[in-house]
């Protein structure tokens, strides 16, 4: 047990105040009973904070950003072959960073690969830009050769079944002559899955699409089998077996995580991958989003790119007919993942693309913050050679430019635009929720003269962001030093700077105009326990006032800022308390993101410190997991008139911690950090982070709230700050939510005493 290693030593608070602070004129509250009772102290109590929740609507100072708390989602750690419905690896035999055929091997048969007259052979643009040309050539030497693929073994997440699920089965498959096609998931012993399909009574390509449900359930040792009972040569491609266990084609035990923590935005898809690695030539490991939906390179320019549509025989029943598709898989370039260096295989495959990305903002409630190239590489940690990229049609940052807008308008435009049509023959006619775009990630010098601001400059750009209501999200180099005030000097960020430069130059109207700022951060816990006032003295004037995104931050236990060891509750704790500075600036920041959010379990991960962690039939979700759950659900739009923190002993909220960079220092840090948040006509939300040893004994003060005797509580807490949720305490995890009403205060006081090592939500519900 780390027991409080690092202690608060303020130890006792001291004597008391009065209780029974003055109610809302007069009014008095029926007494409710809760699970737990909360009188207010009298005079044992420690602190007392004094919330006036009346609310002004008008002051803008006083809102609180609607979209404050959201997730970013980045393909790194392998998170994407994870969270795919899809179990199988290199299905289209396009493999980059390996051989063709990674992830198959044969029995009683060879395999290899041919190019000529693939599946996307007859349509004119994507054999022109030579999309997905590869197939594999099955040459089967005996009854019932074949093919065996396990899914994403080397990746933690090989192929697992679940009896009663349905799997849909799908492959392009070309025969020369008739034969039985089987499909089975097996360990060799056993069989999960088997379905016998007729192949070859059609000439050329032919989709075959069948429904199968698994009856038994196994987690290891599996492969999916494809045989046929002649012998001779079979073309396959763009092979899948999809679990229905799945939304929006996300596994649901992943799903339902992120679902449940109500996110009010998802950013994506990066992050690094978004720039890739200046040393390669071309495009590579540039994540390209509209390769992600299957469009293709079309005349000069990046406004030509169109995504055709895809004709072909389609069998689901034992009858091949006539089906046309609008991008699905088969028609996806794919890409290197930056993330993958030295790793024997790591591809965006683009399974999952910016279409199955909107959706998944959608169905969860979120809107979508998608990341763009700005036209340069990857400056940050994961870059080698940083330089300007060619773009699709190798007009440089003109190209990225194009693009950006293109995606504005395949998120939002009617199904009268050309991009609002292709959503819409992809499936949804209905425009997606996007209320900004990032234009590069984690970048510094050279990109904002010579790419960003050369968005900002474009008219044609302008108009998208003026017609459709979307702002621009602005780069701020990689780390907390790049932040404005970070180290309380009154320093100016990384993007601050060039935009005040530019206001100074008459070239803005307000520093607003530059954008909202991109901070990044990933640092040991003091960082965030030390800088809460980090926001409260940026400047809310009309033209010096900027909004801020977090885009990525999260905290851990190493005294440099890349830990080697999974998160520990401290970390949590420190991330509460970072959250209570952007809820109280919550009309500065107007955004943030814990970062990354998923990671493999089992070891192969390029990033050490993640939200959630996934083997292939589970998810183990951690202390910070739920400490964003609890702010994401419990926050409301305004800040209150007023919300002061008072101690009985007449002490700062200030106390002593030891560092554990150097444990023969201390640092400072607060008694008790809080926000307060409050609805219109609604409840009055209340969030405590004790970062302390011992418990704190704290009275509520309310005035202007009707309370209504009732709050509900929602307790993270655990005295061991080292304690770590992990695989094998899944069913009992280390920190959990604990949920209870408090009743019995029948005043306008509350008694509460927030445990130690704890964050807490009280949400009070007010009388109509």
């Amino acid at each position: 047990m780390k027991k409080m290693g690092a202690v608060c030593l303020a130890g006792v608070f001291g004597a008391a105040a009065a209780a029974g602070l003055a109610g809302c004129g007069g009014y008095k509250v029926p007494n409710v009973e809760g699970d737990k009772a909360a009188p207010a102290f009298g005079a044992d109590v420690q602190a007392t904070l004094s919330i006036d929740a009346k609310i002004d609507e008008k002051d803008e100072k006083k809102k609180i950003s609607g979209e404050l708390y959201g997730v970013f989602l980045e393909d790194i750690n392998y998170a994407s072959y994870a969270l795919d419905a899809d179990l199988v690896v290199n299905g289209s035999f396009e493999a980059l960073s390996a051989a063709k055929t990674y992830g198959w091997t044969t029995t009683k048969a060879t395999l290899s690969t041919a190019t000529a007259d693939g599946v996307l052979a007859s349509v004119t643009e994507y054999q022109a830009q030579n999309v997905n040309p590869t197939y594999a050539k099955v040459h089967v030497t005996g009854t019932n050769g074949g093919v065996r693929n396990s899914g994403y073994s080397a990746q933690d997440v090989p192929i697992a079944v679940k009896e009663g699920t349905k799997y849909a089965f799908s492959a392009f498959v070309k025969s020369e002559k008739s034969a039985n096609m089987t499909v089975k998931v097996t360990d060799g012993a056993d069989i999960y899955l088997e379905e016998t399909v007729a192949v070859g009574k059609e000439s050329g390509w032919v989709k075959y699409v069948r429904e199968i449900t698994a009856s038994g359930t196994a987690d290891s040792g599996l492969y999916l089998e494809i045989t046929f009972d002649a012998t001779g040569d079979y073309c396959l491609d763009g092979v899948r077996l999809e679990t229905e266990d799945a939304t929006v084609g996300i596994k649901n035990y992943i799903y339902d995580a992120v679902k449940a923590l109500s996110p009010k935005f998802i950013r994506f898809p990066g992050g690094c991958i978004t720039e890739g690695d200046g040393g390669n030539t071309g495009t590579v490991e540039v994540y390209d989003w509209k390769n992600s939906i299957g469009a293709a390179q079309n005349g000069t320019n990046a406004g030509d790119d169109v995504l055709p549509a895809l004709s072909y025989k389609l069998d689901t029943d034992g009858t091949a007919k006539d089906a046309v598709s609008h991008g699905e898989p088969i028609t996806r370039t794919p890409n290197i993942d930056l993330w993958g260096a030295d790793k024997p295989y790591y591809d965006m495959t683009y399974s999952l693309g910016f279409f199955e990305y909107f959706k998944l903002c959608e169905s969860v409630g979120a809107s979508a913050v998608p990341v763009l190239n700005c036209g340069l590489s990857c400056q940050g940690g994961a870059a080698s050679n940083p330089r300007a990229l060619e773009g699709r049609h190798n007009k440089g940052v003109e190209d990225y430019i194009r693009d950006a807008i293109d995606l504005i308008e395949f998120a939002k435009g009617d199904t009268s635009t050309k991009w609002g049509k292709i959503r819409a023959d992809m499936g949804h006619p209905e425009p997606f929720a996007m209320n900004y775009i990032g234009i590069g990630n984690e970048q510094r010098d050279r990109y904002y003269a010579d790419f960003y601001e050369k968005f900002l400059a474009d008219e044609d750009f302008k108009a998208a962001l003026e017609q459709y209501g979307v702002k621009t999200i602005v780069g701020n180099g990689m780390s907390i030093g790049d932040c404005e005030n970070y180290d309380g000097s009154g320093s100016l960020g990384t993007a601050q700077q060039r935009a005040v430069s530019l206001y100074d130059d008459g070239k803005i109207d307000r520093v607003s105009d530059f954008g909202v700022h991109d901070q990044h951060y990933y640092v040991n816990y003091t960082a965030l326990l030390t800088k809460t006032d980090m926001y409260d003295d940026y400047s809310r004037t009309p033209r010096e006032r900027y909004e801020v995104f977090v885009g990525e931050y999260s905290a851990n236990t190493a005294s440099a800022n890349y830990p080697q060891e999974r998160n520990e509750w401290i970390t949590a704790l420190s991330e509460a308390a970072m959250m209570t500075a952007y809820e109280r600036n919550g009309d500065v920041v107007v955004l943030a993101a814990y970062a990354p959010m998923f990671a493999s379990w089992g070891g192969q991960r390029q990033w050490p410190t993640d939200m959630m962690y996934f083997t292939n039939t589970e998810l183990v979700l951690t202390a910070n997991y739920y400490v964003q759950q609890l702010f994401m659900n419990n926050f409301a739009g305004y800040k209150p008139a007023s919300a002061e923190l008072a101690f009985a002993d007449g002490a700062k909220n200030e106390s002593a911690f030891v560092s554990p960079v150097n444990p023969s220092a201390s640092v400072n840090i607060k008694r008790l950090y809080y926000t307060v948040s409050a609805d219109k006509g609604g409840d009055v939300i209340v969030k405590l982070v004790n970062a302390c040893a011992e418990p704190l004994k704290l009275n509520l003060a309310f005035s202007n709230a009707k309370l209504s005797g009732l709050a509900d509580v929602t307790v993270l807490q655990n005295d061991d700050i080292g304690a770590t949720n992990t695989l094998e305490n899944l069913s009992s995890p280390a920190i959990a939510p604990e949920k209870f009403t408090l009743g019995g205060f029948g005043g306008t006081t509350v008694g509460y005493e927030a445990p130690a090592c704890s964050v807490v939500a009280l949400r009070f519900h007010t009388a109509k």
